[in-house]
């Protein structure tokens, strides 16, 4: 019963997160489920399907297909679906029902990229994991299947370095606006936008990643793929996202990072979010004071770009017991999990995340970039200090 949410929404699962790193592609993603599944990522974990074209289908999964199989109806269906659109590409996408039946999501593709030659994917989603694995996984795959480096394009640069951008998920962003001006910033410090991942993706894009000079990690979703290229092709990578002026990213880009105070018993701030985009956060507080900051994830948390007391908050049980323990002065996390806040002496900001709650608070998403957000951590620490010394 630990694993129950009551009170919190459920959190974006890895089907969603697939079909967002998929969705600016030109291809068709067919989600093969009974339609609940479909229904889940395009009203609520998509900030962009409405009012979009991106060409995203439920196979209608019905009861005597589950028993059957009939792999023939849907593979037909996407055929049919192809003739129209001419996508770039085909993705199956999986969902509980179908892993509990076993049904070969990557056979059903095979074939359908023999029928209709079209590359074809299948993503073995379940619904068990979040939304950062399936994105993760989408990077994984399309990086194998398509990226090639290119002879001598780095001696014709003109002294440009060449950048990817690893982790512009909008179900972390939020909106486009953050994906673009997360972009800019990177532009302004020098480079040249080689791939976007995902927001903007195009497979152009995805066959040239191989070149890149650089890889900047905006989200934990594209740390495997950062991980891949470094030792496939030797690109390093760094993880941080351009948060506030810009200012700690140039600083980073040049080996330059905040000291980070541990928290030693002190009431310090927690911020739970996504675990980059938490960390950056944490060095921009770490800019104003040694106010201890710790890092909570509900999404697991990975070791590779975590610090020693960070919180892996896996359930509703243990973010209720970690936000009213008292160890924390000031919270940043999304409105919802407020709701679940009963401790007095704690001042609470909003920092909205479309994984837990959808699209409820897509008017109260932040700017990453901007002095609002310098503002929003400065006060933060400000509320930290008062409360220390109160």
């Amino acid at each position: 019963m630990s694993v129950l949410c009551i009170d919190l929404p459920p959190v974006a699962p890895d089907y969603s997160g697939a079909a967002s790193a998929l969705f600016d592609l030109g291809g068709i993603v067919v989600m093969h489920d009974a339609s609940g599944c479909t229904g889940n990522y395009t009203g609520f974990d998509e900030p962009r399907w409405f009012g979009s074209r991106s060409a995203v289908y439920c196979s209608g999964l019905r009861r005597m297909d589950a028993i059957l199989g009939n792999d023939k109806k849907f593979i037909d269906g996407a055929l049919m679906a192809a003739k129209d659109l001419n996508p770039t590409m085909i993705s199956y996408l999986g969902s509980p029902v179908p892993m509990v039946i076993g049904i070969d999501l990557e056979g059903m593709a095979a074939e359908t990229e023999v029928a209709s030659g079209i590359p074809c994917f299948g993503f073995n989603t379940t619904g068990q994991h979040y939304y950062d694995r399936g994105a993760s996984d989408v990077f994984l795959k399309l990086l194998r299947y398509f990226a090639e480096p290119i002879e001598g394009i780095k001696t014709n640069r003109q002294g440009k370095r060449f950048v990817n951008v690893l982790g512009l998920l909008s179900i972390d962003m939020g909106s486009e606006k953050n994906a673009e001006e997360i972009c800019a910033c990177i532009e302004e410090a020098g480079f040249s936008i080689n791939a976007s991942f995902a927001m903007g993706l195009t497979l152009e894009q995805v066959r040239r990643a191989a070149n890149a000079d650089i890889n900047i990690v905006t989200a934990r979703c594209g740390l495997d793929a950062a991980e891949y290229m470094k030792k496939r092709y030797g690109i390093p990578y760094i993880c941080t996202v351009p948060v506030g002026g810009g200012s700690l990213f140039r600083k980073k880009l040049a080996g330059e990072s905040p000291v980070i105070q541990p928290p030693e018993g002190k009431r310090g701030i927690l911020i739970i979010h996504e675990q980059i985009f938490a960390n950056s956060l944490r060095e921009l507080a770490a800019s104003f004071s040694d106010i201890p900051v710790t890092v909570g994830s509900m999404y697991g948390l990975d070791t590779r770009i975590a610090m020693e007391h960070d919180l892996d908050l896996p359930t509703e049980k243990s973010v209720r017991e970690a936000i009213n323990s008292g160890r924390y002065s000031v919270i940043l996390a999304d409105p919802e999990i407020g709701g679940i806040l009963k401790r007095e002496n704690v001042t609470f900001v909003e920092l909205p995340h479309v994984a837990l709650s959808g699209r409820l608070y897509l008017d109260r998403y932040p700017s990453y970039l901007g002095e609002s957000m310098e503002t929003m951590i400065r006060n933060a620490v400000l509320a930290a200090q008062e409360r220390q010394q109160g």
